[in-house]
């Protein structure tokens, strides 16, 4: 299950299924995932089926541009855990199975920086013993 955890404005986290394919992201209301930022174009950017079967995201040349861990992309193939930035949106873009993630562990795959495998590992590790 391929899904989109998405750093709202209000700074709560929604998490999305992208169950078709291709799926718009933008200001315009027909837009799959409607953002609503100065930033953001109409039709801002698409996920959609890659070359390898995998899904890749392509920037739909708005003046803004679309961002994969950090670098400004034309077109860029998704991996687990890769962000995406798109105007002021954060988005974590998830391949791994299983259940849907409570509002708080979401919210974190989204406001912590690194890639999945360590945050992953952060969240196993024992917490330090306080005094």
């Amino acid at each position: 299950m391929t899904r989109l955890i998405v750093l709202q404005h209000s700074g709560t986290a929604k998490q999305l299924t992208l169950q078709k394919l291709p799926f718009l992201v933008g200001r315009a209301p027909t837009c799959d995932l409607i953002v609503e930022h100065q930033q953001v174009s109409r039709i801002h950017a698409v996920f959609e089926q890659g070359d390898d079967d995998g899904i890749q995201i392509r920037d739909m040349d708005g003046p803004n541009g679309t961002h994969v861990n950090g670098a400004r992309v034309s077109k860029a193939m998704l991996r687990d855990g890769d962000e995406v930035r798109i105007g002021a949106c954060v988005i974590r873009f998830l391949t791994s199975g299983g259940d849907a993630l409570s509002d708080a562990e979401a919210l974190r795959l989204v406001t912590v920086p690194g890639k999945l495998e360590e945050l992953e590992l952060r969240k196993l590790a024992p917490s330090p013993v306080r005094k």
